[in-house]
């Protein structure tokens, strides 16, 4: 197993023993603040249903069950809503030379083409942390980039409260495994990518409060970073800067007052 640095002997982390794409068209203020928060047909606020229900949604027609809906009825399938985001995020991580993975979230967040919440923050924890550790250890292959995006996009929205596992916590999972070139049949590489995952989710349980994207992703980003600094005795993490002040606070309804991201300003 060799990713850039060598494999760490004290058999403990984080506490558990033993191609280029054009730039997307910026969209307008307004429709900005609508793509953030609510339906992407109308703007109206999305209902989060206990059962689900058959929907077809309202881009690209395909026809599936669905716990998300519109209080119009609108549905859009998760391909459609994350299409733009996916190319934002594969342009950015294949082009940037930035080692803090977090400065790379930030900058991709603030692009029009990603929702205040969404299925694309899982494939865009793997790509930004597989893309800043590459640049960290000097590592210009873009395909680990590539692979890593692919897989996040496949983890659909809703993941932590219907599944029970959030798909930014997954995210740094799917890192590791591309990194460590993890497989079913690869033990230790297996293993340390469900040590890093396990550790990301537990973080994640114990921020609390409803779903928000934005923080799921950065403490993702946090955990991965330590636990990689921790596995191959790094100095990455420690000289990170994690005291975000969150830019979407008025964007997200069910914000947690006791976020240590949330920004009242």
């Amino acid at each position: 197993m060799e990713i850039g640095y060598k494999e760490n002997t004290k058999n403990e982390v984080c506490g558990i023993k033993d191609e280029h794409i054009s730039m997307i068209p910026v969209l307008s203020a307004s429709t900005r603040n609508i793509c953030k928060t609510d339906c992407l047909v109308c703007g109206t606020e999305v209902d989060y249903l206990s059962e689900p229900v058959n929907a077809t949604c309202h881009y690209c027609g395909v026809e599936e069950r669905t716990y998300f809906v519109c209080k119009d009825g609108h549905y859009v399938c998760n391909s459609c809503h994350s299409k733009d985001a996916i190319a934002v995020i594969e342009n950015i991580c294949k082009n940037t030379d930035i080692a803090d993975p977090l400065s790379i979230a930030e900058n991709i967040m603030k692009h029009p083409g990603i929702h205040m919440h969404g299925p694309e923050h899982h494939a865009l924890v793997p790509a930004v942390l597989v893309a800043a550790y590459q640049n960290y250890v000097g590592n210009t292959d873009k395909g680990p980039i590539l692979e890593a995006l692919k897989r996040g996009s496949l983890v659909p929205g809703g993941y932590c409260g219907l599944y029970g596992a959030c798909g930014a916590g997954v995210g740094v999972g799917i890192a590791m495994c591309v990194l460590l070139e993890a497989t079913p049949l690869t033990p230790e590489e297996r293993a340390h990518a469900n040590w890093a995952t396990a550790c990301t989710l537990r973080s994640i349980a114990d921020a609390g409060g409803a779903r928000c994207c934005k923080k799921a992703t950065r403490i993702s980003l946090e955990e991965g970073m330590k636990y990689l600094s921790d596995m191959f005795d790094l100095c990455w993490h420690e000289k990170a800067d994690f005291n975000v002040k969150c830019e979407y606070t008025q964007y997200n309804k069910e914000c947690d007052e006791s976020c240590r991201y949330r920004s009242d300003s």
